[in-house]
């Protein structure tokens, strides 16, 4: 079954360019094989909006992963939540 995972940054961040999403998740013991970011004016808009996707493209189960960058890292705030599957 794939698994996608949906990124919720908090306090209105957003991603720098260079930042290697799939990597720090990998980091923190996630290995999806699809990610979304739910950010102010970067991704989806919503968490419906990036669960809808993710399911459109296949994945099985969908986590969300509320978090904030720090520095060069990605610190989740609270652990991930399933949302499907």
């Amino acid at each position: 079954m794939q698994e996608g995972l949906i990124v919720y940054l908090v306090g209105g961040q957003e991603l720098p360019e260079a930042f290697d999403l799939s990597s720090k998740c990998r980091e923190i013991g996630l290995t999806p094989q699809m990610i979304t970011v739910v950010a102010g004016n970067q991704g989806f808009f919503s968490v419906d909006d990036a669960w809808h996707y993710l399911l459109t493209k296949g994945m099985g189960k969908v986590s969300l992963l509320v978090a904030q960058l720090g520095g060069d890292d990605l610190r989740p705030i609270y652990p991930p939540v399933r949302l499907w599957g």
